[in-house]
């Protein structure tokens, strides 16, 4: 197997239908299908409440800087079992082409948007956003991502297919897990571990490669402030639901090895290690 053909391999091992939809549903969706951080308010905030207010968020940001202009067509890149993506067809109406590796995510998903009346409005296509069809070429008025794109071997391949696909005056919205620029190495081991992640990132170094595919007027709005959140609450997840994700196929092991890396992200001093954020770009 090549390079490519090894990193695909890992990231649908790492949200396997046998134990990683058990275990994210869970441990970032509390029960929804949802794979993303979430944006919490106070410390009454539930999960679901946060991950949605991150959507929410991302949404609100991309639509100011769409011109006034309608959306009727959005690609969601990394797009996982499609909760974010039901959203977005709930909310505008558009039709959304769902991007992802996984096929039980593309099952999930249209089951979900049948039960949710959204059918006519969700497709699924399976592969790598960094190589999306030729057809697709100036199709869409928003390219959108939740936490996908820190998996991408070639983040500049990802984002010039980002800006192919983008109509003129598209907008690309996504919200990614970053390093820190000050980040010392060996302690990024800690979620590199448990996440098929090859290719870190810093925020400038995102923005470096948006703009060399072509994007000119790019955003960043820092939310790493929520992290420490995220991981206190994805911590308690396992502890509370360990015996029940065990029953579901989840391996014990993956359970203590997850929940190691998430006490060493706690320990963290917010932003010395991992940094979260949005990315607005036009």
């Amino acid at each position: 197997m090549n390079a490519c053909t090894l990193h695909h391999k890992a990231i649908r091992e790492q949200y396997s239908e046998t134990a990683g939809t058990a275990f994210y549903r869970s441990v970032m969706g509390d029960g929804a299908p949802v794979i993303h951080y979430g944006i919490y308010a106070s410390p009454f905030t539930t999960m679901r409440e946060a991950t949605e207010a991150a959507t929410r968020q991302l949404l609100r940001n991309a639509l100011a800087r769409i011109d006034g202009r309608g959306i009727n067509a959005i690609v969601d890149l990394g797009a996982g079992p499609g909760g974010s993506a039901h959203l977005l067809a709930r909310e505008l109406g558009a039709k959304v082409a769902c991007v992802d590796l996984c096929e039980h995510h593309h099952r999930e998903n249209s089951a979900m948007a049948h039960e949710l009346g959204l059918a006519h409005l969700i497709q699924t296509w399976m592969g790598s956003f960094e190589s999306l069809p030729e057809a697709w070429s100036q199709s869409f008025d928003l390219a959108w991502s939740q936490e996908a794109l820190c998996h991408a071997q070639d983040k500049c391949a990802a984002f010039r297919e980002a800006r192919r696909v983008l109509r003129e005056g598209g907008v690309f919205a996504f919200s990614d897990i970053l390093l820190s620029a000050s980040s010392p190495t060996k302690e990024a081991e800690a979620f590199r571990q448990v996440n098929a992640v090859t290719q870190w990132s810093t925020a400038a170094e995102h923005i470096r490669d948006l703009t060399a595919a072509g994007f000119g007027e790019i955003t960043h709005i820092d939310w790493t402030e929520h992290l420490h959140e995220n991981f206190v609450r994805m911590k308690w997840q396992i502890q509370q639901h360990r015996e029940q994700l065990i029953s579901e196929g989840v391996a014990s092991d993956l359970l203590d090895r997850f929940s190691d890396s998430l006490t060493k992200r706690i320990e963290w001093v917010p932003g010395s290690v991992l940094e979260w954020g949005a990315f607005l770009c036009r």
